[in-house]
């Protein structure tokens, strides 16, 4: 009887090491591809589409978000970046456009977001620390209207230690911006705890539920055997796990090791699946309800 209640103890602590994950397709909503000549390996490791398309299938990817980044006026520049995702998207279905303008171009930044919009995209990034801008600017502002006029979501960098306040402006333009759907890039990265503000805010019938984080850079860094990784965990369950997506932020951390720090955060394969892969396919119907994949 002793032997057997050793054997069942022994057998229920196995099973409860043993995590089953989510294995199915998977959406990376963050992935930087290189479009001008010399530009491949200015964030740490090559990322020519040539580099990036050999490791999708590998690693279960269904679809990949390639991301460009516009510098201010310079509207040549930044009609020339946002094509050439146009063209790999027509190369490789697969492939997703998140197109970029940059804010204190003002109207001739709208006129280039209309001319996408037509094109079929529906996501454009910003990094106001990459970009130089103030997410508190009225430029900003006046952007983040025309994306909310054209049905386009904003990808934003979410983390400046250059300004301790800009997680904070970011969720406050959400907030002054209900019709525009914004991904907060790297979830605030080591200021992750203000997004529990967002749990007070849904108790509010103001609140529209239009802020979406994404894990890149945060899972990787401050997953794993990180202190941190059980109050990650804790404030995207308390915020709700539908709202958060999976990217790679490759080529500063591959594929395989990005996958494999969500995985090793402790979500149960269902909450997995969500943010592997449910939550970005609900993110672009809201944006687009013609996205098929």
């Amino acid at each position: 009887m002793r032997l057997f209640t050793c054997c069942l103890f022994l057998c229920t602590t196995l099973l409860a090491k043993t995590q089953i994950h989510y294995q199915g397709p998977i959406i990376d909503m963050h992935v930087h591809v290189a479009v001008l000549p010399g530009e491949s390996g200015n964030l740490g490791a090559p990322n020519t589409i040539r580099d990036i398309l050999p490791l999708l299938q590998p690693n279960h990817m269904s679809n990949a978000a390639i991301i460009t980044i516009a510098h201010a006026g310079n509207m040549a520049e930044t009609r020339s970046r946002n094509d050439s995702l146009l063209r790999l998207h027509e190369l490789y279905p697969l492939l997703l456009p998140i197109c970029s303008v940059h804010p204190m171009d003002t109207t001739a930044a709208w006129e280039e977001m209309a001319r996408l919009k037509s094109k079929g995209v529906n996501i454009l990034k910003l990094h106001p620390s990459a970009q130089h801008f103030d997410v508190a600017s009225p430029q900003v502002a006046a952007l983040a209207e025309k994306a909310g006029d054209l049905h386009m979501a904003l990808l934003f960098d979410s983390f400046s230690p250059e300004d301790a306040n800009e997680l904070g402006k970011l969720m406050m333009l959400a907030i002054n911006h209900p019709n525009t759907q914004f991904i907060l890039a790297h979830m605030g990265f080591v200021h992750f705890s203000e997004l529990l503000t967002i749990q007070a805010w849904k108790r509010y019938s103001w609140y529209k539920n239009n802020i979406w984080m994404d894990v890149s850079a945060i899972a990787p860094i401050m997953g794993g055997d990180s202190p941190f990784a059980g109050q990650i965990r804790w404030v995207i369950r308390q915020i709700g796990i539908g709202q958060f997506i999976y990217g790679s932020d490759f080529p500063l951390f591959t594929f395989s090791e990005s996958i494999a720090a969500v995985r090793g955060m402790g979500f149960t394969a269902a909450e997995e699946q969500k943010i592997f892969h449910d939550n970005a396919l609900r993110l672009l119907r809201i944006v687009d309800s013609a996205t098929r994949f």
